[in-house]
């Protein structure tokens, strides 16, 4: 209460109607735990890729509004269509928000291991050993887009960073 804390030591039981086993549960805890680090990373990755195409949203538009650098213009074009590419991977971009997106178009990675932590908690028992192997596949996935986006960091963008350094500029911030 107010800047007082208070702790006491809980003790999680099994539920007594539970068919599964402790032993189970850890099983399931421990690929939901995986899982959701793989969701945060994949949420993370698409975070970084939505503020590299909103800084180079703005600074398309400012390019424009002073209607020079069609180079700039078309590099930063390039760049998006990159980052696009890599994100598509992550997650579905031309969903609407309406009620038949998730019949018109596939999941990708987020929404996929969204169902799958779904189906891994739905019940006490330890997960199949095709949750195991989705999982393992969409891990890959994602490992793979973030490599993808790392090196496009690396390379694409440190060389148009370069460019804008050269014309007096600011940087793109690509935050790790």
């Amino acid at each position: 209460m107010g800047d007082e804390a208070f702790t006491q030591e809980l003790n999680v039981l099994q539920d007594p109607s539970s068919d599964g086993t402790m032993e189970s549960i850890r099983a399931q805890l421990s690929l939901h735990e995986e899982i959701r680090n793989d969701y945060d990373a994949a949420a993370d990755a698409i975070n970084r890729i939505e503020w590299l195409r909103r800084q180079l949203y703005d600074l398309v538009d400012v390019l424009q509004d002073q209607g020079s650098a069609a180079d700039l213009i078309e590099s930063a074009g390039n760049l998006d269509d990159a980052l696009i590419t890599i994100e598509e991977d992550l997650m579905q971009l031309r969903t609407t928000g309406t009620g038949q997106d998730g019949v018109r178009y596939p999941a990708k990675v987020l929404g996929k291991l969204r169902h799958l932590s779904n189906s891994v908690n739905s019940a006490d028992f330890s997960p199949t050993d095709q949750h195991g192997e989705v999982h393992l596949v969409l891990r890959e996935i994602l490992m793979n887009a973030r490599a993808q986006l790392d090196d496009l960091v690396e390379d694409g963008l440190a060389n148009f960073n370069r460019i804008l350094a050269e014309r007096g500029l600011n940087p793109l911030i690509s935050e790790d």
